[in-house]
């Protein structure tokens, strides 16, 4: 069977596809009479055009992982002494992402898949798991990785929120961190408003081309396209370490992961920055991607020894037991929030 497999349960409902293994929509109940719809579903899929995409963009959608995690090909403009090289295979944002996955097994409420890598990949297969929690409006989601041989490989979660079209009506929280890094060149065949190779304290005063930048109030009201990596990000007394408000629903979305395993947060700000096909300047929606990797860049480039983000190398797998991280997506009314941007 090649799906899509549905999931239905008395807080919410969801889709997973196999292509990429992606989730997405997800709809989570919220008391009696709502449900907000929180998973991005990029809208070319299913467009005549969308057939030659690559395998990841073809029919883009919510949440799925990413490993080995990044591009494939360095971007121009990055510092005189940032090295560059050549990545393993031409796969953006890992095989898995690009092709379809097996079903395992599927009931109403848990869907397993699994994908088997390439002969070359020191990765030799991956399975996930993602489980309706039967008691709240949340998923439970586990990835394992089995290992051929032993490497360290740059790991990524990529959740992709949706964001309504109205400025500034979704507020991103997040919980306490060690300073909010701009990506170190211009993004490719984008309009980006942030300086490059620059860190803030805030996510709400970045620096910007033109003065501070709020990343905090989305969407914003120009075109943009931005990619930022929160260092060190944590959660307090179990609140999520990322979280957004909905202002106009009155409900809140978390994320909780392993941030020891993945310590930092790749925030992907999708903001109409792009004029070409797929994105046509209209696309809106953000990633909140954890991550232990340099920016998408850590198969094509290296930071030098001085940068804070020098040392985020991946993930070590090894044969002799799956690598195994474990997250969880969650709404829930709005209320008072520890977490702070």
């Amino acid at each position: 069977m090649t799906g899509p497999w549905r999931l239905a349960w008395d807080h919410g409902s969801a889709e997973v596809q196999s292509l990429g293994g992606m989730l997405g929509p997800l709809s989570l109940r919220i008391g009696d009479e709502r449900e907000l719809e929180i998973m991005h579903v990029a809208p070319w899929a299913g467009m005549t055009r969308a057939s030659r995409l690559p395998g990841l963009m073809r029919r883009l959608r919510g949440e799925w992982p990413c490993v080995p995690f990044g591009c494939t090909e360095p971007p121009q403009g990055l510092p005189a002494d940032w090295r560059t090289h050549a990545p393993e295979d031409g796969w953006n944002h890992g095989y898995a992402a690009n092709h379809h996955w097996r079903r395992v097994s599927a009931t109403d409420t848990r869907v397993h898949l699994a994908i088997d890598y390439p002969p070359a990949s020191p990765i030799e297969h991956m399975e996930r798991e993602i489980v309706a929690d039967p008691h709240a409006p949340a998923v439970d989601i586990v990835l394992r990785v089995w290992a051929r041989r032993p490497a360290r490989v740059p790991a990524g979660l990529h959740p992709t929120f949706r964001l309504p079209p109205a400025a500034g009506r979704v507020r991103v929280a997040l919980g306490p961190h060690a300073g909010i890094h701009s990506y170190p060149a211009q993004p490719a065949g984008a309009v980006s408003r942030l300086l490059a190779d620059t860190v803030s304290p805030s996510l709400a005063t970045l620096a910007g081309v033109d003065g501070p930048v709020d990343l905090a109030h989305l969407p914003l009201a120009a075109p943009a396209e931005e990619l930022v990596q929160v260092r060190g990000l944590g959660g307090v007394d179990g609140a999520a370490p990322f979280a957004l408000h909905y202002l106009d629903y009155d409900a809140c979305v978390g994320l909780w992961w392993d941030t020891a395993q993945l310590p930092d947060l790749l925030l992907w700000v999708s903001n109409g920055g792009r004029i070409h096909f797929p994105w046509m300047s209209s696309h809106l929606a953000l990633g909140a991607e954890p991550v232990n990797s340099l920016f998408d860049l850590g198969r094509v480039a290296t930071a030098p020894a001085g940068h804070p983000l020098s040392d985020r190398l991946g993930v070590a797998i090894a044969p002799d037991a799956p690598w195994e991280t474990r997250y969880r997506i969650a709404a829930w009314p709005q209320a008072a929030s520890s977490t702070s941007d």
